[in-house]
């Protein structure tokens, strides 16, 4: 092989040679691409998940005072006095009730009063919290919670009527909830938050002392 024949064969081998790490260079990048692809398709799933357990968590707490206004209808307007103005969450009821009704029997003003305290430690996730550095915080309560109980009732009637369940918390994401469909706020919501979230829960409850 001549000198000439020999130079023009490095020259190719060093051409193949830099061709390959391109190659390299540009399958790492999209590979690169797609992982930050899956990693964010993974966030914003972990985010919706969140937000839908959040929901049925605020359902499911409506649903539990219901069953307690079921339960107490004759304690009705005790349970909505608050209205719209000064809502429950946030350790808004300091100490607890005087009377403990699970101990002893109560009358139904008393009973009001002590299903709105436990009420509101489920708001507020009282019950699940975990300490650490000395500060303690909740696991599972949702932030900025507020919740208010309106009561409208029949005419004529002083415990039979609908009862608006109202919970408002502050999301992960922006999305609409029922003020955009005219709903009432409940205590000091800043209507310019647009990841507020709200959930209002309503049901026909009956005083049956009232159909006689």
């Amino acid at each position: 092989m001549s000198p000439v024949t020999r130079k023009i064969s490095s020259i190719g081998n060093s051409a193949q040679s830099g061709f390959s790490l391109i190659e390299a260079l540009v399958a790492a990048f999209i590979l690169a691409i797609g992982i930050l692809g899956v990693v964010n398709l993974l966030t914003m799933s972990k985010v919706s998940q969140h937000e839908d357990i959040q929901r049925v968590r605020a359902v499911a707490l409506a649903d539990n005072m219901f069953e307690r206004l079921r339960r107490n209808p004759a304690g009705l307007s005790d349970y909505a006095a608050s209205g719209l103005g000064d809502p429950l969450g946030g350790g808004s009821i300091e100490d607890a009730p005087a009377q403990d009704c699970r101990a002893s029997a109560c009358t139904a003003a008393q009973l009001a009063e002590y299903d709105l305290w436990i009420w509101e430690q489920l708001l507020d996730g009282a019950s699940t919290t975990v300490t650490r550095d000395g500060e303690t915080a909740n696991t599972v309560a949702m932030r900025n919670i507020q919740a208010c109980i309106v009561f409208t009732a029949d005419a004529g009637r002083t415990n039979t009527g609908i009862v608006d369940v109202i919970l408002q918390w502050q999301g992960l994401k922006e999305t609409s909830d029922a003020l955009d469909a005219g709903g009432a706020v409940c205590g000091d919501a800043d209507d310019e938050d647009t990841t507020r979230h709200q959930v209002v829960v309503s049901s026909y409850v009956i005083d049956e002392t009232e159909l006689n």
